[in-house]
């Protein structure tokens, strides 16, 4: 994450619903951090590192970067790269292996590397995302500025320029989450947050965090169940949240004993 300075805040604690006089500052149902140490019997203390550090970076790694080409590379060597990749990353490789909590981790890695190449050697999806590129390259200074504001705990201005952002990379997951994470933070502007979160899960949908940041949200505006069903998702994309997991067991007691 752009910024690493975020409060802890006790995640095993479901927040109270907003009118029951629990504070009007809504924060995180969590810290946004996942340890790089799984266990998992059938990979290799190394492999799991690797795996996991790889998955941390997915979605900050544009297409070319994920498969290791330059942008002017021809198809042929695009498919070379993703080939070398493939016999380390492929789920094939871990047939009949116990890869434990691992295993989503896996998956979106090798999906995201599939996606990488159909879109790199198909032309016209390749112009389209080239183009897309320039325009994230455009809003360099800009992300840099809202990270800034993170950083500085400034959470109303970051909000508004991670707004700005959205509106020029609208189909980007990465921004949208941090819009929706910094108003969050700044306590306002529920609705369009969590028209962001929703976009962002819907571009990268097993990434635990955007859907802790979305029930986060959802449980500020006192709407338990879809706080739930996000919750229940993240419990899926990263299994070895213990943190996640009692936040999802408290929530469910609860919407269990309103009905």
């Amino acid at each position: 994450m752009p910024s690493g300075d975020d409060d802890p805040i006790d995640s095993t604690q479901v927040p109270p619903h907003p009118e029951s006089g629990g504070g009007s500052d809504p924060k995180p149902v969590e810290r946004f951090t996942s340890s790089t140490q799984i266990s998992s019997v059938g990979v290799s203390a190394e492999d799991q590192r690797r795996i996991s550090e790889l998955y941390e970076r997915l979605n900050r790694l544009d297409h070319y970067a994920l498969l290791g080409v330059a942008a002017t590379d021809d198809t042929k060597a695009i498919k070379r790269a993703y080939f070398a990749l493939a016999r380390n990353h492929h789920p094939d490789r871990w047939f009949r292996k116990d890869t434990g909590l691992l295993k989503p981790k896996i998956d979106a890695i090798f999906a995201a590397m599939t996606s990488a190449l159909e879109t790199l050697t198909e032309p016209q999806r390749r112009a389209e995302y080239d183009t897309y590129l320039r325009q994230v390259l455009m809003t360099r200074i800009e992300r840099r500025q809202a990270a800034a504001l993170e950083a500085s705990q400034d959470w109303p201005a970051a909000a508004d320029a991670w707004r700005r952002i959205v509106e020029k990379l609208p189909n980007d997951a990465y921004v949208n989450h941090r819009y929706a994470y910094a108003s969050l933070r700044a306590g306002k502007d529920f609705a369009a947050a969590i028209g962001a979160a929703t976009r962002a899960c819907e571009l990268d949908p097993m990434r635990a965090e955007y859907r802790l940041t979305s029930a986060s949200l959802y449980l500020a505006e006192g709407r338990d169940r879809n706080a739930l069903a996000q919750l229940e998702i993240a419990c899926q994309a990263d299994p070895g949240r213990g943190d996640v997991a009692a936040l999802h067991a408290g929530l469910a007691e609860r919407v269990a004993r309103a009905r």
